[in-house]
């Protein structure tokens, strides 16, 4: 009987600890979590924490910028099995920018995210669901671009390459795109930082859709040669996008190029 009632003691101090704390505490336990975030249920406690922190702070505009990104980083490495999960992080997620741009319309974390998180929730529902806000991403994204071109490692042009790439070919045609327009995007994304591998991963999708199989065969062997750590602040995205590169080479060229690369050592620095 002592032992129950010291451990419900001990809860509901944890509990009263827990509502005493300010949201700069809450913030600050979140990115240690946060610096672990390729593993899900890391991602998960900082997500939480960064939640509360964001509550507890409602007028703070970066609270609510890193709590999208979080939403977003979930539906990211979320299994693609669990589609209607992964649409609820990234509507959060949007639902999180929203907020950001409320305290402050010129945000340009939370109008990137707005978009981002839109734009991902509209590919799991499909393109033509009518549910991606064209005008928030044309409103949204011109702010980013004024303000910020080289956030998220030239995220701006990498949204837009792939935003041609997704349009139907059809609408593509009509608003006078090419997938070569798509590849000028990535191209001016990885000037910005040459070492996002999300980007050139895209830009080896955008190869195999144009048929130049070697350009995208090259872009893939660069990512799996390179160390995820080259980018140290984006390591999880770079490991993540490293799984992306192998499923996306062994499809088009078979396990043997996997293979391959593995026994040559390439180190992929110079293309």
């Amino acid at each position: 009987m002592k032992l129950l009632l010291l451990s419900l003691v001990f809860f509901l101090a944890l509990l009263n600890l827990a509502k005493s704390q300010s949201p700069a505490q809450f913030y600050e336990q979140a990115w240690f979590y946060w610096k672990n975030r390729s593993q899900p249920e890391q991602a998960k406690k900082s997500l939480e924490l960064f939640k509360k922190s964001a509550e507890k702070a409602k007028t703070n505009e970066d609270y609510w910028v890193q709590l999208s990104f979080a939403y977003f980083w979930l539906g990211e490495i979320t299994s693609q099995k669990q589609k209607k999960e992964r649409i609820e992080y990234y509507e959060k997620g949007e639902a999180s920018a929203l907020k950001a741009i409320e305290l402050n319309p010129q945000s340009v974390g939370g109008n990137f995210w707005a978009v981002v998180n839109n734009g991902r929730a509209t590919q799991l529902r499909g393109v033509l669901s009518g549910t991606f806000n064209l005008g928030l991403c044309l409103k949204n994204m011109t702010v980013v671009a004024v303000q910020d071109p080289e956030y998220y490692y030239g995220g701006v042009y990498r949204f837009w390459g792939r935003f041609i790439y997704e349009i139907p070919s059809i609408a593509r045609r009509i608003a006078k795109f090419r997938l070569e327009d798509s590849v000028y995007f990535y191209q001016r994304s990885l000037e910005v930082e040459p070492n996002f591998f999300m980007t050139r991963v895209y830009l080896a999708e955008t190869y195999l859709a144009l048929g130049e199989r070697e350009k995208a065969y090259q872009e893939l062997v660069w990512v799996l040669s390179h160390p995820a750590d080259i980018l140290p602040e984006a390591e999880p995205e770079n490991l993540l996008e490293q799984k992306h590169a192998r499923e996306l080479l062994v499809r088009e060229f078979g396990e043997e190029s996997l293979k391959k690369i593995k026994k040559e050592g390439e180190n992929g620095g110079k293309r």
